[in-house]
């Protein structure tokens, strides 16, 4: 015949299962704690990625903007020429008539030498 269980000794088992309870809960505790830092820090890893991501994109749009505005100020000189190509066009065939009418109408040589024998 076995022994019955004695009231101390049920308490000891009782205390022994809360132990080892407690025990297993802590053992819990540090595997997820554990497991939300490291997700905790794969998800930091991944927001810095996204983050320089969009510093690189933002970087880029502004260069992309000032590039935008240098072409704008590029494209109103070159139509700002064209629009007065005519102009030039003009103003060049005057001025070489000018050179050739004088030419033609002046001996230079004379006037040069005229003016060299008065100093």
């Amino acid at each position: 015949m076995e022994q019955p269980v004695t009231h101390d000794q049920m308490i000891k088992m009782f205390d022994t299962q809360q132990v080892a309870i407690l025990e297993i809960t802590r053992a819990n505790a540090k595997a997820i704690n554990a497991k939300t830092i490291q997700e905790t820090d794969r998800i930091d890893l991944k927001l810095d990625s996204v983050i320089k991501h969009q510093k690189d994109q933002n970087g880029k749009v502004k260069e992309n903007a000032n590039a935008i505005v240098l072409n704008n100020g590029t494209t109103e000189k070159i139509n700002r020429i064209s629009s007065n190509a005519k102009w030039y066009a003009m103003g060049l065939f005057a001025f070489c008539y000018a050179v050739c009418w004088i030419y033609s109408t002046f001996n230079l040589e004379e006037i040069v030498l005229k003016l060299i024998h008065k100093i």
